[in-house]
């Protein structure tokens, strides 16, 4: 069988998923983890209302996890071959399946839902750093509806929607939350031992200097914890306790803030202030600069110069 990380391995998720369910989707995003999978995101979507029962998988070390983001008349699953759970669903209620049990399902009903894929070994990795024991299985009340997950979900399409190549860290940072969550909450992944600390003074230099330094590139979680010699996830929740705000948001502010100076010291266009400042486009710093200052850059940068 192929490796995942090989090129070959493409795990049940994206196109492969959507092709088996009969279904449109495609892979919205894959968040990497020291250069491997960690999760992969897919949308699926289908306006039929009949779908024969799928055949089975072949058995996969991952996990799916379907978030319903509507009704869904019924759903229902057969594992190893042995029906597990038929019913309706509604919109925000989770199904978890393990792969290695070669499922097979069947949909009625129109159906919108975001697949997360997490390979295993993503979970064992997640649950070393954070210093617990393995996570043997994750489960979750398929007629519960996860409030959390809704959120962060809403959340990660909205930004995908908006994406431009330097919203990467908050990406990251999302799917970091996610995985947290799916360990914690449905893996019963509970840290263990003292409380941590925050960065040491060096890494707190490191890492903000890495992030003024680099305004303008696709900066990841992983790029600036590797200079710190920390993993991703003890990266951010550290960069947290010692600065009070999430890596992805302190970027952003330093953003702003040199977006500012621009606007108000050189008659640089707006265009070109949004890609020196690692925004992508026009309409994409404007969106973010209008959230966070309560104007849009032309308006700030017209009262500046008139007061």
């Amino acid at each position: 069988m192929a490796e995942e990380g090989d090129g070959s391995f493409e795990g049940f998720y994206g196109r492969r998923l959507a092709a088996h369910l009969g279904m449109d989707g495609d892979c919205l995003r894959k968040i990497n983890r020291q250069g491997k999978l960690a999760l992969a995101v897919t949308r699926l979507t289908c306006n039929r209302l009949l779908r024969e029962r799928t055949a089975a998988i072949p058995s996969e070390q991952a996990f799916s996890i379907l978030h319903q983001l509507g009704d869904l008349d019924r759903h229902s699953c057969w594992l190893a071959g042995r029906q597990r759970y038929s019913g309706s669903f509604q919109a925000g209620t989770v199904s978890v399946i393990d792969l290695r049990d070669t499922p097979q399902c069947e949909f009625k009903g129109p159906v919108d839902a975001v697949q997360y894929y997490i390979p295993r070994r993503a979970l064992d990795e997640f649950a070393y750093e954070n210093g617990t024991k393995p996570i043997s299985t994750l489960s979750w009340d398929r007629g519960r509806r996860d409030p959390y997950l809704s959120a962060l979900s809403s959340v990660l399409l909205t930004a995908l929607k908006e994406e431009n190549a330097n919203n990467s860290l908050f990406i990251d940072q999302l799917g970091l939350s996610l995985l947290a969550h799916f360990a914690q909450t449905y893996g019963a992944c509970a840290r263990k031992g003292a409380q941590e600390s925050g960065l040491a003074p060096w890494q707190e230099r490191r890492a903000k200097a890495i992030m003024r330094v680099r305004l303008s590139s696709n900066l990841t979680i992983a790029d600036v914890a590797a200079e710190c010699k920390l993993t991703p996830s003890h990266f951010a929740r550290s960069f947290r306790r010692s600065t009070g705000v999430a890596p992805h948001e302190y970027l952003s502010r330093l953003r702003i803030e040199e977006a500012k100076r621009l606007m108000a010291d050189t008659k640089l266009s707006l265009a070109d202030i949004a890609l020196i400042c690692g925004f992508g486009d026009q309409s994409y710093f404007t969106r973010v600069f209008s959230r966070s200052v309560g104007t849009s850059p032309g308006l700030w940068r017209r009262a500046r110069s008139e007061g």
